[in-house]
């Protein structure tokens, strides 16, 4: 007779419990931990937990990996009695599978007891038992491997959401690439790590805004008394805000053409340095002549003024680019003057700029510009927000391309000069590969693709890739940090942030 679905899986748990799989860590050198148990060892990918040693010594690890063992069970011989058989009995023998759970840590350290005593290595260790930790000795062990370091507090750890999650705040003098599709919550953390950097830090920051999502970094509900909301409002007034004219900003975004490189003047008018020979000598002759600042119309004027570079000038009215409202008038300032070294935090709302190659031109002044007073040594954290519209990956627009280049070479020269990029995208290939391999830190969010998952397992060789897989499954608001900023790769839920977000997706009231 066929048995019930019932009484098969009171087989199967007996046999679990006849023959149950030791909860158990080994390490042959002390460092890496291998570990095995039944299916609710309850430990995960990028947690913590506790081995356990006699006289209550305890040692804290982190899972990397987690995987599912199957193996066959013991033989069990059996009769069964079977009507259709001639002789009624038949005897069967059969091995059952059986699931058991295998994985991989890394040592942190051991507990001493109400501290936790950072430690990547201890003697190499045989059978323990290990288990995941305490709510409390995930607080111990954040509060140990944060020591006294300078840091700010993202969010909470998902593994214990009564536990901060914090950030090394020097962790941001190494580039930082920040990666979640659409709808992930990375505009509203890129909001909340700004407010922080901004009350526990000095780092002055240039943020390049191409949707207007952190216009409103400067203000906060007159109405919200949180701790949080008090200490933001200490340092709002130094957000300053740069938009296109009729925005209601205290600065308006504009530039003089004298603002851009030689070369990518030439860029805007259309022109190659090889095959418009005579049209970019006239260039560099009309320039050499022209006092900076100068406008278009400074140089077209000059241009017309002269026989032989009369080409230039037609070529310059016939492009109109004199008529783009980007350009600076009489009483304002060029947005590459502005003083973050006093301001703390400018705000460049290039999404305000109607023009596609407008936005280009202020993305490449302010770049170059930083870059060219380098040797100034004075740190800036440059904030590219949606930087596959900056530092495309494969472009055909000459400008766009020249902007491409310039961010490669922030990204792998800059540092050292104390220019830090981060850089907000929504999928690693369509940034510039030489401006993301050279980011130490890593911030994902919510992913949906595995092509793009395999491509950070490369690009951030250092973060487990079992970790990078978990981002498939995350949340709203939740992150991997990984890198300089985390002492070890960090699972958070980030907080919530005191300013308004200026962007956001359309309602869907329609669907009403």
């Amino acid at each position: 007779m066929e048995p019930t679905l019932d009484a098969l899986q009171d087989h199967r748990h007996e046999l679990y419990e006849r023959f149950a799989v030791a909860q158990v860590a080994v390490s042959a050198d002390g460092r890496e931990v291998s570990f095995m148990g039944p299916i609710e060892i309850g430990v995960e990918v990028g947690g913590f937990a506790v081995i356990e040693f006699e006289g209550a010594r305890r040692v804290a690890v982190q899972v990397r990996e987690v995987r599912m063992v199957e193996r066959e069970g013991p033989q069990l011989d059996f009769t069964v009695r079977d009507q259709m058989a001639e002789i009624g009995v038949v005897a069967a023998s059969v091995r059952p599978l059986m699931r058991s759970l295998g994985g991989s840590a890394t040592t942190l350290g051991e507990f001493d007891g109400d501290f936790f005593l950072e430690r990547r290595a201890v003697e190499p260790f045989g059978e323990r038992p290990i288990r995941p930790a305490t709510e409390d000795e995930v607080a111990l062990i954040a509060e140990g491997l944060t020591g006294t370091a300078a840091a700010i507090e993202i969010g909470v750890l998902r593994q214990a959401p009564s536990v901060p999650a914090t950030l090394r705040s020097t962790g941001f003098a190494r580039h930082t690439f920040m990666c979640g599709q659409s709808g992930s919550g990375k505009t509203y953390t890129t909001g909340g790590l700004l407010e922080r950097l901004l009350g526990s830090t000095e780092l002055p920051i240039v943020v390049l805004d191409p949707n207007s999502d952190h216009v409103f970094l400067g203000s906060c509900d007159p109405e919200d008394s949180s701790p949080a909301a008090e200490r933001h409002r200490e340092v709002a007034s130094g957000v300053h805000v740069a938009r296109a004219r009729g925005n209601g900003a205290e600065h308006t975004l504009c530039l003089d053409f004298s603002d851009l490189d030689l070369d990518i003047q030439a860029l805007l008018l259309r022109m190659d340095p090889i095959r418009d020979l005579d049209d970019f000598r006239a260039l560099r002759q009309v320039t050499a002549t022209l006092t900076v600042p100068y406008s278009v119309d400074d140089l077209e004027a000059a241009a017309a003024a002269h026989h032989d570079t009369e080409r230039l000038a037609a070529r310059i009215g016939n492009l109109r680019i004199g008529e783009w409202d980007l350009w600076r008038r009489e009483g304002e300032r060029s947005a590459v003057e502005y003083d973050v070294s006093r301001a703390r935090c400018v705000i460049v709302d290039v999404g305000s700029l109607s023009r596609p190659d407008e936005r280009t031109a202020v993305a490449l002044a302010i770049l170059g510009r930083r870059w060219a007073g380098r040797r100034d040594r004075e740190p800036v954290l440059l904030v590219i927000d949606e930087a596959h519209n900056v530092l495309p990956a494969t472009t055909e627009d000459p400008l766009l391309a020249a902007t491409a280049e310039l961010g490669a070479l922030i990204a792998g020269e800059g540092r050292k000069f104390g220019l830090h990029l981060f850089v907000a995208t929504q999928r690693p290939g369509k940034v510039h590969p030489n401006v993301v391999s050279q980011c130490d830190n890593l911030v994902l969010m919510r992913m949906n693709g595995a092509a793009d998952i395999e491509d950070l397992s490369t690009l951030f060789s250092h973060v487990p890739a079992p970790m990078l897989h978990r981002a498939t499954g995350f949340g709203l608001g939740q992150a991997l940090f990984a890198g300089p900023i985390a002492p070890v790769p960090l699972l958070a839920q980030v907080g919530t942030r005191v300013s308004p977000e200026g962007g956001g997706d359309v309602p869907t009231t329609w669907a009403g």
